[in-house]
C-alpha cells in the first residue's frame, strides 16, 4: 500500500474524518466550521459528498479526497514542528505561508511541482473558508500555487522508431504481449491511463475511410471525445485482438519490461524516484526505466505536432487550451512565431 492509498485508507476509518459518519457531533461541526485549518479540513471532507465538481457533478473523487487527506497530514506536521497551539486561517501571513513553502522546499525536500499543489490546495481551503464567512488574513490572497520552471522540466517520449521496435521485438510470455498492445494504443490514442485502460469494444465505431472511431469520455474533466484511429496495427489490435484488462500500476510495470526487451537503452536524462530518499531525483538513466505509461499520452501530442494542426490534436488529447498544450509538450508558441514572422521577414528584404 503507497503512503497515499494508507492517507485514504485511514481517511475513511478516522470517525472524525469519514463524510458518512453520522453523529451529533458531526452535525455541531457542520453547523460551526472551525477558525482552525486543521479542523478545518476536517469540517471540509466532512462535506466532501455535496461539493460540486466542474461539470455539475456533485462530490469529490478518491484522487481529490486523498490530496486534501495528504495535504491535512503534512500541514499538521509543519504546525506540530514550528508552532505553539493550532494555527487558524487569520495567522496565515507572509511569515507563515513563505515559512511553510521553506519547510515544504528545505525539510521535507518536496519538488516545486509537488509543493506548489500543496500550496494551491491551502489557497482552495482558505476560499472555502472565506464562504462559511471565517476571518483570515488579508495575505491568503496572494497565496497560489506553483511549478518548476519549463527550463528545468525534461520531457522523454516515445518515438516512431521506439514503436517500430516494440512491435517487433519477440515476447513470450502473455501478459507481456497484453502490455505491448496497451503500449500500440496509448501511442496512437492520446488518453491518461485512467481513459486508456478502461477502453472497451463497445467504444469503437467503423469510419468510412476503413479506420476506427474511438469514443471515450474523459474521466477528469468529464470531456466526450472521439479519437480517429488509421494505423493498421492499431485497428488490428482493436478489431481482433483487444487486450485483457491491467491495473496502471501493474501497465506501468510490465511496460518496463517491453521496452527493456524493445532495446531501448539509450541514455537520457531525466528525473526517477529514489527509494532511499523518497524523492525524483535528477540523473541519466536507460530510457526504458523512465518512460511510464502517462509518456504515452505526451508522445501522442509531441510526435503529431506541426503535422497535424494544433487544434485538431487538441480535439483529441481533450486539452481547452493551446497554451495549455504548448506547455504539455514543452513548447513556446510565441518564441515559433516570433522566428517565423523574422523568417517571412528576411525573405522579402532578399526579393
Amino acid at each position: 500500500m503507497t503512503n497515499s492509498d494508507a492517507a485514504l485508507a485511514a481517511y475513511y476509518q478516522y470517525p472524525s474524518m469519514n463524510p458518512t459518519t453520522t453523529s451529533q457531533k458531526t452535525a455541531v461541526l457542520l453547523a460551526n466550521p472551525p477558525k482552525e485549518i486543521i479542523a478545518y479540513c476536517t469540517y471540509f471532507l466532512k462535506r466532501a459528498p455535496y461539493r460540486k465538481k466542474v461539470g455539475g457533478q456533485m462530490g469529490l473523487s478518491e484522487n481529490a479526497l486523498r490530496n486534501y487527506v495528504i495535504f491535512c497530514q503534512h500541514f499538521g506536521d509543519f504546525e506540530a514542528e514550528f508552532h505553539q497551539g493550532a494555527l487558524t486561517f487569520s495567522d496565515l501571513d507572509r511569515q507563515v505561508v513563505e515559512g511553510f513553502i521553506q519547510w515544504l522546499l528545505d525539510k521535507k525536500q518536496f519538488s516545486q511541482n509537488y509543493a506548489g499543489r500543496l500550496l494551491g490546495t491551502l489557497k482552495t481551503l482558505c476560499l472555502d473558508a472565506k464562504k462559511s464567512e471565517i476571518e483570515t488574513h488579508p495575505y491568503v490572497r496572494h497565496i497560489s500555487g506553483f511549478t518548476q520552471r519549463q527550463t528545468a522540466r525534461i520531457i522523454n517520449i516515445l518515438t516512431f522508431e521506439d514503436l517500430h521496435a516494440i512491435e517487433q521485438v519477440p515476447l513470450d510470455k502473455e501478459h507481456l504481449n497484453t502490455t505491448r498492445n496497451w503500449i500500440i494504443l496509448g501511442f496512437w490514442l492520446g488518453q491518461r491511463v485512467s481513459d486508456l485502460l478502461s477502453l472497451r469494444p463497445h467504444q469503437l465505431r467503423a469510419a468510412p475511410n476503413g479506420g476506427l472511431y474511438v469514443d471515450i469520455l474523459q474521466k477528469k474533466t468529464t470531456k466526450k471525445i472521439t479519437v480517429g484511429v488509421i494505423d493498421p496495427r492499431a485497428i488490428q489490435i482493436l478489431r481482433h485482438q483487444f487486450p485483457k484488462k491491467l491495473s496502471p500500476q501493474r501497465f506501468n510495470l510490465y511496460l518496463k519490461r517491453v521496452l527493456e526487451a524493445a532495446g531501448l537503452n539509450q541514455q537520457v536524462s531525466s528525473f526517477k524516484f529514489n527509494p532511499k530518499t523518497q524523492r525524483k531525483e535528477m540523473g541519466v538513466f536507460p530510457k526504458y526505466k523512465v518512460i511510464s505509461s502517462h509518456d504515452l499520452r505526451r508522445s501522442f501530442a509531441t510526435n503529431f505536432f506541426g503535422k497535424i494542426p494544433t487544434p485538431v490534436l487538441m480535439q483529441m488529447t481533450g486539452h481547452s487550451k493551446e497554451s495549455t498544450f504548448m506547455s504539455y509538450i514543452g513548447r513556446d508558441p510565441n518564441r515559433d512565431s516570433y522566428a517565423d514572422s523574422f523568417m517571412e521577414g528576411v525573405v522579402h528584404l532578399v526579393k
